[in-house]
């Protein structure tokens, strides 16, 4: 198998992965991608925990990849929170929005 670099910014590489299937996890569940020979991705989100909103279209579903993409931590393979959990439980949990 190749290796898997990250880009500038420590973003991770998701545009050149080899072939193969790849597990990321977050607080909102976890995502699989399977890359095929041709290096086709395959995002099964079905656990993921923004996609269990029956009302989510391709474009939100698009959305939501390109937030994981950006989220990613590569060193850990682990997603952030989001921004706006990730502050407010640092501040104060229990202080209203």
């Amino acid at each position: 198998m190749g290796s898997i670099r990250k880009g500038k910014d420590g973003e991770f590489d998701f545009d050149n992965l080899p072939e193969g299937v790849y597990f990321f996890s977050g607080q909102e569940g976890f995502v699989k991608i399977e890359v095929d020979q041709d290096g086709h991705q395959k995002w099964d989100l079905h656990n993921w925990f923004d996609s269990l909103d029956p009302d989510k279209n391709d474009v939100q579903h698009q959305k939501t990849i390109e937030d994981i993409k950006r989220r990613l931590n590569a060193d850990t393979g682990m997603i952030n929170p989001p921004e706006n959990l990730a502050k407010r439980i640092f501040t104060n949990p229990f202080k209203n929005k």
